[in-house]
């Protein structure tokens, strides 16, 4: 270590020593006079008459202004809880996490035409119990999934807090399913987590740790740190990474709406352990993560699916690079473009050294927000799609979808917790492709907007993926026009059943007799037809 490093690592440890606000005071003072040490300590605020939102919840509220009424912005989740519940403890518990987190209390107003935010000091949340108990099982699960819907597809009024709902379902004497939808302003995935930790201890009676700061300091923070220096250095390499970038335009079953109706469905398919661990080895051999392999794989797809080279898709990243944010609810989550150039009918191996590339110097620069990105960069904006890119795709491990919620230090005894596949309904984006990393395989969830494809379209571009991962792993060293891509089934018929034009004829009689014995059937109707002259 040179001396230089030897000193500021010195210095970040003296730092680091400080209380909070005198810590956080000394860090924005280095960053004043250009030095930095890693990110600045958040803070609590300091008696602000208004409270700003952050840049990723000023966007969702232009938008809300636009179309008050969508649901595309609603995040529903729900558990399965099996055996003896207290439902009043249940409710007790929910209040707790309500009053620890002020997001959970806030609601959103315009003040001089720009968006505030107000934190409510008490709010109670009563919990509504839909008996389903008398119904047959078929009834009943007709019932839980049309609830479910229900309850997903129900918009929220911003200037109305709780933005929370919560429903309890009892399906039998010792089963309840818990719906809980929130508006994306006031939380991501990853507060799912959060809640279901929070919620498994307060439930067993354990003392939660205060929280060091609020969401609404994370968002003061953000406004006085993405400035100068900082928000130049981001900006600049995102307008150099997007320039010249058009939106892939994926074949569709259906035209393209002037306005995007944001109705969506799913279709899922739980793809082999097999081919996931064959797929994590040569992750492993490469040096890459099993995200950056899958969208190798993903982009393969894009591309013989649209004939493009240069490919832009959007992916979701926690953003949660301070040790404060990590316990709190909220709306962290930030969105990155990762563009790769295909061009040249590369092998996989050296795709893949591209995507490595390409997502390494991204991770780098995720601090700017998506909703600042689209500010600086001003793309062509239509009501018709998403900017920059109409296709999203993300890869999660299922023990870090429940940031390990539901773990031997906070089950709940005799009561087992099982998360559950929320459908809300609606999509901001033509298709987002969900891996989950499972025991049992890799589960892939795609939610597609109906307006544009059939389910057929995507059941099949599901079996496409299969099919490329397999080949994939078989012979890397492939190049991507010559990876498989069609299905078995899909094989047979192109082959052999739509080749196969065999049919019965007689053969004792000749070409001009069976043309006789037509004629003889059809008299009145054309045999030669020549521009203008009809025999």
């Amino acid at each position: 270590m040179s001396n230089k490093e030897q000193d500021m690592d010195n210095l970040r440890r003296r730092i680091a020593a400080l209380p909070p606000e005198k810590r956080a005071l000394f860090e924005r003072q280095l960053q004043q006079k250009g030095l930095k040490l890693d990110k600045a300590t958040i803070c609590k605020r300091q008696n602000l008459s208004e409270l700003p939102l952050s840049f990723a919840q000023q966007r969702l509220w232009f938008l809300h202004q636009l179309e008050p009424d969508t649901t595309a912005y609603n995040i529903a989740f729900s558990w399965r809880f099996t055996g003896n519940l207290d439902i009043g403890l249940l409710q007790s518990c929910l209040n707790t996490i309500i009053q620890r987190h002020e997001i959970l209390r806030t609601s959103f107003f315009s003040a001089n035409g720009q968006p505030s935010q107000v934190i409510n000091s008490e709010l109670s949340l009563h919990l509504p119990i839909i008996d389903l108990r008398s119904l047959s099982d078929l009834n009943r699960q007709i019932k839980v999934d049309k609830l479910t819907k229900q309850e997903a597809r129900y918009p929220f009024n911003l200037t109305e807090a709780p933005l929370l709902r919560v429903k309890l379902l009892q399906i039998t004497d010792n089963e309840n399913i818990l719906l809980l939808t929130l508006h994306h302003i006031i939380a991501d995935g990853w507060s799912r987590g959060v809640i279901l930790r929070e919620l498994t201890a307060l439930y067993n009676g354990s003392t939660l740790p205060d929280l060091p700061i609020q969401y609404v300091d994370f968002a003061v923070y953000q406004q006085e740190w993405l400035q100068g220096k900082e928000l130049t250095a981001q900006v600049d390499y995102w307008k150099q990474q997007l320039n010249n970038l058009s939106i892939l335009e994926l074949p569709t079953d259906n035209p393209r709406k002037p306005v995007q109706t944001f109705r969506s469905a799913t279709e899922s398919v739980v793809i082999s352990k097999e081919i996931l661990d064959g797929f994590k080895n040569l992750s492993r051999q490469q040096g890459t993560t099993l995200f950056m392999s899958a969208l190798a794989a993903f982009k393969i797809l894009l591309h013989r699916y649209t004939s493009e080279d240069d490919i832009a898709i959007g992916s979701p990243i926690a953003n949660r690079n301070w040790e404060e944010v990590e316990p709190l609810i909220g709306f962290f989550v930030n969105t990155l473009v990762l563009r790769t150039d295909v061009s040249g009918n590369p092998t996989v191996l050296e795709l893949l050294q591209r995507i490595k590339d390409v997502a390494a110097v991204a991770f780098k620069h995720q601090d700017l927000p998506f909703a600042k990105l689209v500010e600086e960069i001003q793309p062509q904006r239509s009501l018709s799609h998403n900017p920059l890119f109409g296709v999203m795709f993300q890869v999660q491990n299922e023990a870090y979808q429940l940031q390990n919620a539901v773990n031997p230090e906070l089950a709940i005894p005799d009561l087992s917790l099982e998360q559950m596949w929320s459908d809300s309904g609606s999509t901001k984006f033509d298709m987002t492709w969900h891996l989950v990393e499972r025991n049992e395989g890799l589960l892939a969830v795609v939610e597609y907007s109906t307006d544009l494809f059939n389910r057929d379209t995507i059941a099949r571009m599901l079996g496409h993926f299969q099919v490329l991962l397999k080949g994939i792993i078989d012979n890397p060293k492939q190049r991507l026009s010559e990876l498989p891509i069609l299905t078995e089934t899909e094989r047979q018929q192109l082959l052999l059943e739509w080749n196969n034009t065999y049919t019965e004829y007689p053969l004792e009689q000749g070409i001009h007799q069976l043309f006789e014995k037509q004629v003889e059937k059809t008299p009145d109707n054309i045999a030669v037809e020549f521009k203008s002259e009809k025999l």
